[in-house]
């Protein structure tokens, strides 16, 4: 079976990089591009793949929401965050919340066929600074919990971010009200707050601030 990788980029260049890298690798190997985290979301529920390659920054996910999203889409597939953000800090907490890597943007591309090649065999992929950085704390408890959210459920909060209400949710998400309503009670229940403000307030804690 071929190589299936995905990547989540909405920067063409860098997109068209990795896809050159991982055909240097495997000359047949399947690369999907999406650049945003909604198709990416959507392309994982259809297919699996081996791999896939993270944008930090989507248009519409900014920081580790996107990673613990398609951990859910996808478990047990690595996940490496490609970003131009070379913060030691930053790449802790991409190890912390389950990436299998961190790529540079201004990676060489023999760094970034290296990068791929690892991760496709089951390896992890860091800078060393990740590792010379002094130790990060724990993930603080909103990114434990949000982490024990479903798929269905991080998807509910995603959305609610927009401010949406309740039906305009069920619409744009194709459920029920009471689904929507149904999944905000377990939401409420699982990050221990009592409404959605609070619940968004959590999920906007995985937020980091990058450039690209």
């Amino acid at each position: 079976m071929a190589v299936n990788i995905l990547i989540a980029d909405d920067h063409p260049i860098c997109a068209a990089a990795l896809s050159m890298a991982a055909r240097q690798i495997v000359s047949d190997a399947q690369t999907n591009h999406v650049e945003s985290l909604a198709e990416a979301l959507d392309l994982a529920s259809r297919e699996r793949f081996h791999l896939i390659l993270l944008d930090l920054k989507l248009p519409d996910a900014q920081g580790f929401v996107g990673l613990l999203a398609m951990s859910k889409a996808q478990p047990g597939t690595p996940i490496a965050i490609v970003s131009s953000n070379d913060a030691p800090a930053t790449m802790q907490q991409a190890m912390r919340h389950g990436a299998s890597g961190y790529i540079a943007k201004s990676a060489p591309m023999s760094a970034m066929i290296s990068a791929i090649r690892a991760l496709l065999a089951g390896g992890q992929v860091f800078p060393p600074e990740a590792f010379q950085a002094p130790a990060q704390p724990a993930i603080p408890d909103a990114a434990a919990r949000i982490a024990d959210l479903s798929a269905a459920q991080l998807r509910v909060l995603r959305a609610a971010a927009s401010g949406s209400a309740n039906k305009q949710l069920a619409y744009e998400l194709g459920l029920s009200e009471p689904t929507v309503k149904t999944h905000f009670a377990q939401i409420f229940r699982k990050l221990g707050v009592t409404n959605r403000t609070q619940a968004i307030l959590a999920l906007q804690s995985l937020e980091v601030d990058v450039d690209s």
